[in-house]
């Protein structure tokens, strides 16, 4: 169940753990409240090497942080701010071990834009079953050339309340030599299958940094209605958000996003 709803509804995470050729394609048109309009992307490909029992892929995208789920891109781009410029990487994406077990994915690309940078990265994963609870814990080492080490630690529970509501949680701490300091964030979520092409997610999630000491930046609260709107590759979704900052003194800031995503898989 964690994983069809994982699929349905385009979480970052089945980008990494499929292992066939995988290609999706985002536009977001953001309205905001003070009447502004905003619009960003996001490509992610993903291609099967031949004769590599499926064990090599070639990779594209426009963020190469698996972590990253949708409030996060949220908090990237808030109300009032000017979407951040894209940056584009390619590289070579390799899975070792058993999906029963512990699995490995380390991974080597380039950053295309000025200034070319290099990355290696290594994500560890698995999963748990005990009882109807699904707990998928997850580390993610990565270093750049240019802006040092990264680590990513989540933690991913899930638990099925009935045969089409599921119950998440998901918990991660970030550091980077970037920032020299740490950011947690902690996301609930209720996903709803109301049937085969269509779904709705009830997110609240709040973030944090450690310095000056460990305190919040910001909360979000949003609704996701995700519908399949042609064949099974064509996706539309409507997403009212509520997102208090600390340093706009939490006061809220809306704003609707429609949503059209293409995703392609062989």
């Amino acid at each position: 169940m964690a994983i069809a709803m994982d699929e349905f509804f385009a979480e970052e995470r089945v980008f990494y753990d499929k292992t066939g050729s995988y290609v999706r394609l985002t536009t977001d048109m953001v309205f905001e409240e003070a009447g502004d309009t905003r619009y960003t992307g996001d490509v992610k490909v993903k291609l099967r090497l031949p004769h590599t029992e499926e064990k090599l892929k070639l990779t594209f995208e426009s963020d190469p942080n698996e972590q990253r789920d949708d409030l996060d891109r949220t908090l990237e781009d808030s109300p009032g701010e000017v979407a951040r410029e894209r940056e584009y990487y390619g590289g070579i994406q390799a899975t070792l071990g058993d999906e029963r077990k512990w699995r490995f994915k380390p991974s080597i690309g380039v950053k295309f834009d000025k200034p070319i940078d290099i990355f290696l990265r290594l994500r560890i994963d698995r999963n748990y079953k005990t009882g109807d609870w699904l707990f998928r814990p997850s580390q993610t080492f990565y270093t750049f050339k240019e802006k040092g080490f990264g680590s990513d630690t989540r933690f991913a529970l899930d638990y099925g309340i009935t045969d089409d509501v599921l119950f998440r949680s998901s918990s991660l701490v970030r550091y980077t030599d970037e920032n020299d300091y740490y950011e947690p964030s902690q996301i609930f979520s209720l996903l709803h299958s109301l049937s085969s092409r269509r779904g709705v997610a009830y997110q609240v999630g709040a973030y944090g940094i450690s310095e000056p000491g460990w305190h919040t930046t910001d909360y979000l609260a949003q609704i996701r209605y995700r519908q399949n709107i042609h064949s099974d590759y064509l996706f539309m979704e409507l997403i009212p958000r509520v997102l208090y900052q600390r340093e706009n003194d939490f006061d809220a800031e809306r704003s609707l996003t429609l949503r059209l995503e293409m995703i392609l898989e062989g």
